[in-house]
């Protein structure tokens, strides 16, 4: 006949602490998954911002350096609904005669702050 004290199970007590063990596990991955998703989110606005900034700096070289000028607009992204706002500025005659310093600098609104992405180049008449 089978006692019921040789038997070799698990508690109610033993079952119930290892659920809670795991259910904390599980709460930490979750929480791991959502900030690489927030930090891709951020990767791409940044990849995108950077994109915009070097697009806009390329376009300013290929103009004609006197119509080369200080401005604005806004890009929209609609597929992640962003919408970056960049504005160049224009230095005649920096560093030198001849010469033009341009900054682009794009910003933005990101899940938690207000971001920007600034880039800048010196463009000769020469």
């Amino acid at each position: 006949m089978l006692r019921l004290k040789d038997t070799k199970a698990f508690t109610l007590l033993e079952v119930m602490i290892t659920l809670l063990i795991l259910s904390v596990g599980m709460l930490g991955l979750a929480t791991l998954q959502i900030m690489a998703i927030r930090g891709n989110s951020f990767g791409q606005q940044m990849t995108i911002a950077s994109t915009l900034a070097q697009n806009k700096l390329e376009e300013l070289r290929e103009d004609d350096f006197d119509s080369i000028g200080t401005g604005n607009d806004v890009c929209v992204d609609q597929v992640n609904r962003c919408t970056y706002s960049r504005q160049w500025l224009v230095q005649d005659d920096t560093p030198q005669a001849n010469m033009k310093t341009v900054e682009v600098r794009v910003t933005w609104t990101g899940a938690q702050a207000d971001r920007a992405v600034s880039m800048g180049t010196i463009i000769s008449s020469l």
